[in-house]
């Protein structure tokens, strides 16, 4: 069996290196491979055939790759009879093309040989327990980026990834304060909004500072930061308002803890749009020309990193404390826990995740601006978290993309009027989408008042043995 295994490994490994070196390969090859797809210079004798050359080679030259690609099949489909293409050259227009996805393959199929390598020679359980999540997690990453390229990053199926990775951080930040601790706070898109205007703030170009600021002189900040140590910033600025804001209001239970949250989201959001500010904040004018990301895996890998954190936070002595504090405050203060430090701890690094979130929701929308942030951002979030199960990171994660899904893609038909030969749909025009969305939303509150997950998480051993049981079932049946 162990023969086996390596046998497969290896083949893996083999097919993992054939396609990163030829990948790689391929990369910078093209201007030699247009060459080789005209050896008679059928373009210099064409001019339309010349100018669309041109064009795939600028825009090879720019670095813009979905604009070559387009190009670049204009060119083989438009001029395909004077081109020359035998094997050797298709194979390397295939690898081109192809190439980032045949890249992810790649590296995801040498985790998975390095995998079962592991599993081979490891005697440890723990390796054996982590092998399989690595590999899927592995699957996800290399799945999203192969999407991405298949599909282009502009498609809504990716707007829909990219947002619901942003709104998985933010919902499960939440969803420790008011799922774990038992904190009922609502002042979420304040500190994503002070999180998205720090990060904003201090990564703009500075020879971009004086067309952002144009009614501040430039503004008064002029130097930048690498993007990830700004959102790092992003974080400990929202850490540090929720920490001052804590001092008072933690004191505070229930409904007057979220009334006192709710207030400072709505006074934040007042402030940084004070004209006194204006040299740091923009006033209420945008922010814009800060970096953005350039595939969805930077919001995927900044999300799963940050959700990891969290989730090792919880299964950690702090988190038994917090879940401790949710179920009985006095039974958790009379076992020795000190209720106001750890109501802070949570209260803080809840607003640090969120505040990250916000950075990159300000990467996502490539503008900030303060009047964005109102208190219908913080219920969609609660929103997300009751629907995935307060207390299940999970289901938090799960119902941020069926819900970002849903109220952005999947129902947006409904604002549309609809007319069958000559009679007009009922109901459907802009807005009625929210309608359906919301009577959605009461029907799962109703029959999953428990959320998609309650207080469950998912769990690999969970999920082998319930596909054990059924696989059982349909034997016996």
């Amino acid at each position: 069996m162990k023969a086996f295994k390596l046998s497969i490994a290896f083949l893996l490994a083999l097919a993992a290196a054939t396609l990163l070196f030829f990948s790689f390969q391929a990369k910078d090859s093209l201007p030699q491979l247009l060459e080789r797809m005209d050896p008679h210079q059928a373009a210099l004798q064409d001019a339309q055939m010349q100018k669309a050359r041109d064009r795939v080679l600028d825009s090879f030259a720019e670095g813009n790759r979905e604009r070559t690609l387009r190009n670049l099949d204009r060119y083989t489909g438009g001029f395909s009879d004077s081109l020359v293409m035998d094997s050797r050259t298709g194979f390397e227009l295939f690898f081109y093309e192809n190439g980032p996805s045949l890249s992810a393959l790649g590296m995801f199929l040498l985790v998975a040989a390095t995998a079962l390598t592991g599993l081979v020679f490891s005697r440890q359980g723990k390796w054996r327990r982590a092998a399989l999540p690595v590999v899927l997690i592995a699957a996800l990453y290399a799945g999203v980026y192969i999407l991405e390229n298949m599909v282009g990053g502009s498609s809504m199926l990716m707007t829909v990834l990219k947002k619901g990775a942003i709104y998985a951080l933010v919902a499960v930040s939440m969803n420790l304060l008011n799922g774990f601790t038992g904190l009922f706070s609502l002042g979420q898109a304040g500190f994503m909004l002070i999180g998205a205007y720090i990060f904003a703030i201090f990564t703009i170009p500075v020879e971009s500072r004086p067309q952002v600021y144009q009614y501040y002189a430039g503004g008064l900040i002029q130097f930048e930061m690498p993007t990830l140590v700004a959102m790092v910033l992003a974080g400990l600025g929202a850490a540090f308002f929720a920490w001052l804001i804590g001092l008072p209001v933690l004191r505070l239970k229930s409904d007057y803890l979220a009334i006192a949250t709710l207030g400072f989201a709505e006074i934040i959001r007042a402030v940084f749009q004070y004209d006194g500010l204006g040299p740091i904040t923009n006033g209420s004018n945008l922010l814009r020309r800060f970096p953005t990301f350039q595939t969805a895996l930077f919001p995927f890998a900044v999300a799963g990193v940050s959700i990891a954190l969290i989730a090792l936070l919880i299964h950690s002595t702090y988190g038994r404390s917090f879940k401790a504090i949710r179920d009985d405050e006095v039974a958790a203060e009379a076992m020795g826990i000190n209720l106001y430090r750890h109501k802070q701890m949570a209260f803080v690094i809840s607003s640090f995740f969120a505040g990250i979130g916000g950075a990159l929701l300000a990467m996502y929308q490539t503008t900030v601006q303060a009047a964005a942030f109102t208190s219908a951002m913080t219920y969609e979030i609660l929103l997300i978290v009751v629907i995935g199960g307060m207390g299940s990171l999970s289901g938090s994660v799960m119902a941020s993309f069926l819900f970002v899904a849903a109220s952005e893609w999947w129902l947006r038909f409904l604002d549309n009027e609809t007319m069958m030969g000559s009679f007009r749909v009922p109901l459907l025009r802009s807005g009625f989408r929210m309608v359906a969305f919301s009577v959605v939303i009461m029907v799962v509150v109703l029959f999953y008042r428990q959320g998609i997950m309650g207080d469950r998480e998912l769990s690999i051993a969970r999920l082998t043995r319930w596909l054990g049981r059924r696989g059982k079932g349909g034997r016996d049946g």
